[in-house]
């Protein structure tokens, strides 16, 4: 598709590393097991793994799977600067067990808002078939945008994007539907010198909230074990927090 052709190319710009969220999702497994050599880890959603190669820098083994094969490309070719092992696969998330058996992973991690890419019925399948995935207390770490904020504030959409070295912007606007209570999550990726549309696209997103994740989590087998309102870990703040954090553990 054009949109994520355009998309892969300017994401590392878009969406720099987060040491902050990087140093949250360390603290959340670090402990899993005497040394994060042994600790095994699923980044779900990896995009162009950011994220995967520095937890494999600091010695966890770590898998990854996206949809798009742009990005499995670009963070395989990372990989190969980063001088890392990390399995890159192109999968979609509610097909894991085509390449994971059960009881694979001591920590599961799936940020950047793309855990609400699926439907209601497909978030609560993703949330089993990762307990199913998950060792004994094992652990998953979510990150989406806090919706009860958008909802309940009637927001429009999100802040503007600007790349470090502003030659793109990306503008994200939100459109409700409440009969079908589905978010239509409307995206530009614009450069940044002449105006240029360079792709837009339109998503159907589900405004998961906090007490109906948190619900799921408890029937899906996990015990929610934090939350938190924004990268720093700050506390979470139904009215003001931009990101809604969590992390939980399987009983």
């Amino acid at each position: 598709m054009e949109f994520y052709s355009e998309f892969s190319k300017n994401y590392d710009k878009i969406f720099p590393l987060n040491s902050q969220k990087l140093e949250l999702i360390d603290n959340t497994f670090k402990d899993l097991n005497k040394k994060r050599e042994k600790t095994k880890l699923l980044d779900v959603g990896c995009g162009t793994g950011s994220y995967a190669l520095e937890l494999a820098k600091k010695g966890y083994q770590i898998q990854a799977i996206d949809l798009e094969a742009e990005m499995i490309s670009i963070a395989e070719s990372k990989m190969k600067k980063a001088r890392v092992e990390v399995d890159f696969y192109r999968l979609g998330m509610l097909n894991l067990k085509e390449k994971f058996n059960s009881a694979s992973f001591d920590g599961i991690y799936i940020i950047g808002n793309v855990l609400v890419h699926l439907t209601k019925k497909e978030i609560k399948e993703f949330l089993e078939l990762a307990a199913e995935l998950l060792k004994e207390n094992g652990k998953i770490f979510i990150q989406i945008v806090n919706y009860y904020r958008i909802l309940e504030l009637n927001l429009e959409g999100l802040p503007t994007i600007y790349s470090q070295d502003d030659s793109v912007r990306f503008e994200r606007d939100y459109e409700y539907d409440t009969q079908k209570n589905i978010m239509h999550f409307k995206t530009r990726l614009i450069d940044h010198f002449d105006d240029q549309i360079l792709s837009k696209n339109d998503i159907e997103l589900y405004p998961l909230c906090k007490s109906e994740l948190e619900d799921y989590l408890n029937k899906a087998g996990f015990k929610v074990d934090a939350v938190y309102g924004s990268p720093q870990g700050d506390q979470y703040r139904e009215l003001n927090s931009i990101p809604l954090i969590l992390s939980a553990q399987k009983n």
